[in-house]
Formats: C-alpha cells, structure tokens, sequence
C-alpha cells in the first residue's frame, strides 16, 4: 500500500473543508465545500478521512491537479 494519503480540495479556494452531503438518486455523490459554498456532483469516487499534517496538507495545495498541467 502506498504512504500517500488522497484528499479532495476545493478547486474554487484551496479549501481541505470538503465533504459529501449527501447523494442523488443515481449514486453520484454531492461534493460540497464549506469555506466558499461551491458544490458539484462527483460520479465514481467518494471521500475516506485520514488524519494528517499540517505541512503535508501544505504539500498537498501546492501539488493540486490544475488543468494543462501535471502534478509535481
């Protein structure tokens, strides 16, 4: 099993307050963001809770997907 720990950040502000609601009838979770209220429908994937530090989450931010680019 691999030492990194997956975690979805909020594209809109970089915010790790990120949780599923709830979900929709055809299975597809609800991502919603509570820093910025931005919320989408998210198909195929679900959200797990690890506790981690503050210099990895850091690590993190600044290792997001952005579009065109790849992760460092």
């Amino acid at each position: 099993m691999s030492n990194f720990v997956s975690i979805i950040l909020c594209r809109n502000c970089g915010s790790r307050c990120v949780e599923i609601p709830g979900w929709i009838e055809t299975g597809n979770a609800i991502i919603h963001c509570h820093t910025c209220g931005n919320h989408k429908e998210l198909s195929g994937f679900t959200l797990g809770r690890a506790r981690i530090t503050n210099a990895e989450l850091q690590n993190a931010r600044d290792t997001a997907a952005r579009m065109g680019a790849s992760e460092k």
